[in-house]
C-alpha cells in the first residue's frame, strides 16, 4: 500500500492499532476492518466467547497462515506478519466457528518486506537440531550471510540486511541484489537470551555475483 506522508499521519491518527476479533460458537466477527501494524507487528485482541481454549488462524491467499492458542475471555497476541488482508478462522469444540471473516493490515513504512520476489521454487531449511550461534543480536548480520551464503550456498553478491518489523520478536534478514530478494532466514531467541537458527528460505535459482553487507542494528 503505497502513500504519502500525509496519508501515513493519517492512518496514524485514525486507524486502530489493535485488531478486535472474537470467537463463539455462533461465529467469528473481526470488529476492526482496518488495523495498522505496530513496531512489533500485528497486535490482536481475541475474546474467546466459549468456556474452553481454542485455537485461532489468519491466513491470506498468497502465503501460508500463522496463530496461537486463546483462553476464554479476552486474550493479547503479537504476530510478526506483513501488510495485507488477512482471514481470520477459529476452531471450536465440534468443529470450525462460521465463518472467515477478513481485516486488513496496513502499513506506515515500518515494514521491511521478507516475501521472495519471482520465486516460483522456494526451498526451505532449519537445522536439526536447532544451532545456538550467539549471545549478541548485533552479531546477526553476520551469522545471516554465512548462512545464506554458506549453509544455502546462495551465491556471493547480494546485500544481506534486516527485514520485517524494526522491534519484532525474533530477527530475520534477507538477501537482495537488483531490488530483488531471493533468500530470507530467520533467528531466534532461547530463555538464556541466546540466539538459535532458525529457517532458511531461497529461491532455487540466484544468480551469481561477489557479495556485501549493509549494517542494520
Amino acid at each position: 500500500m503505497g502513500c504519502g506522508q500525509g496519508d501515513e499521519d493519517g492512518l496514524r491518527a485514525g486507524t486502530p492499532a489493535v485488531a478486535t476479533l472474537a470467537c463463539g460458537s455462533e461465529g467469528t466477527r473481526v470488529l476492526t476492518p482496518l488495523v495498522q501494524a505496530q513496531p512489533d507487528g500485528l497486535h490482536l485482541e481475541l475474546t474467546n466467547e466459549t468456556a474452553r481454549a481454542i485455537h485461532f488462524t489468519i491466513e491470506r491467499d498468497s502465503s501460508g497462515g500463522v496463530g496461537g492458542e486463546a483462553p476464554p475471555g479476552t486474550s493479547e497476541h503479537v504476530l510478526p506478519v506483513g501488510p495485507d488482508e488477512w482471514a481470520l478462522t477459529c476452531y471450536v469444540e465440534g468443529g470450525d466457528s462460521a465463518g472467515t471473516p477478513t481485516f486488513e493490515l496496513v502499513d506506515t513504512g515500518i515494514w521491511v518486506s521478507t516475501e521472495l520476489t519471482d520465486c516460483e521454487t522456494p526451498e526451505s531449511s532449519h537445522g536439526d537440531p536447532p544451532r545456538r550461534v550467539t549471545e549478541e543480536k548485533r552479531e546477526l548480520l553476520e551469522f545471516a550471510r554465512r548462512g545464506l551464503e554458506d549453509f544455502l550456498g546462495l551465491a556471493r553478491g547480494y546485500v544481506i540486511e534486516p527485514a520485517g518489523y524494526p522491534e519484532q520478536e525474533g530477527a530475520i534478514f534477507r538477501a537482495r541484489r537488483d531490488d530483488r530478494t531471493i533468500a530470507t532466514i530467520s533467528f531466534y531467541q532461547d530463555d538464556a537470551d541466546g540466539w538459535f537458527e532458525g529457517e532458511a528460505t531461497a529461491c532455487s535459482d540466484p544468480a551469481p555475483g561477489a557479495s556485501s553487507e549493509r549494517e542494520g542494528w
